[in-house]
C-alpha cells in the first residue's frame, strides 16, 4: 500500500514539473491577421492615342504580419461597350499597426478604359475574392 506521504510528495513533484514546463514553454505567438475590403473604383478614361486611361480600385486592409513583410494584391476588371480589360498588381506593407488602413491600386494604362460600369475581381495574398461591381 502506498502511504499518503508518498502520494503528496508525488503530487507536489508532478505539480512542480508541470509548472516548470509551463514556465519554460514559449508563449503562444500572437496570430497575424490579413484582410482586404474593396470599397470603391474610379476611372481616368482613355481617349484616342496617345491618351491612355487607368482604373484605380481601393478600400481598407489589415495585415499584422511582422514589419518589413508585404502582402500581394492584384485585380482584373472588365468593362463592356466597349470592352476594356484593365488589371493591376502590387504589394501592401504589413506591421503590427496596419489595421484598417486605406489602400489603392492603379491599373496599367490603356486607351480602352472608360466611364460606365466595371466588374472587378481581386486577389489578396493568393486568395481570389469575389467580384465587385462599381459605376465609374
Amino acid at each position: 500500500m502506498i502511504s499518503s506521504t508518498r502520494i503528496r510528495w508525488a503530487a507536489a513533484l508532478a505539480a512542480a514539473a508541470l509548472a516548470a514546463l509551463g514556465a519554460a514553454a514559449p508563449a503562444a505567438a500572437a496570430q497575424s491577421v490579413k484582410s482586404l475590403d474593396m470599397q470603391w473604383a474610379s476611372v481616368e478614361p482613355g481617349y484616342f492615342p496617345p491618351y491612355n486611361g487607368t482604373l484605380t480600385v481601393g478600400g481598407i486592409y489589415t495585415c499584422t504580419e511582422p514589419v518589413g513583410t508585404t502582402v500581394p494584391v492584384s485585380f482584373n476588371a472588365i468593362q463592356v461597350l466597349p470592352v476594356a480589360l484593365p488589371n493591376g498588381f502590387g504589394n501592401l506593407p504589413c506591421g503590427p499597426g496596419v489595421v484598417d488602413v486605406p489602400w489603392s491600386l492603379t491599373s496599367s494604362p490603356t486607351q480602352d478604359v472608360h466611364y460606365g460600369s466595371v466588374s472587378v475581381m481581386t486577389a489578396f495574398d493568393g486568395v481570389l475574392l469575389g467580384a465587385e461591381q462599381f459605376a465609374v
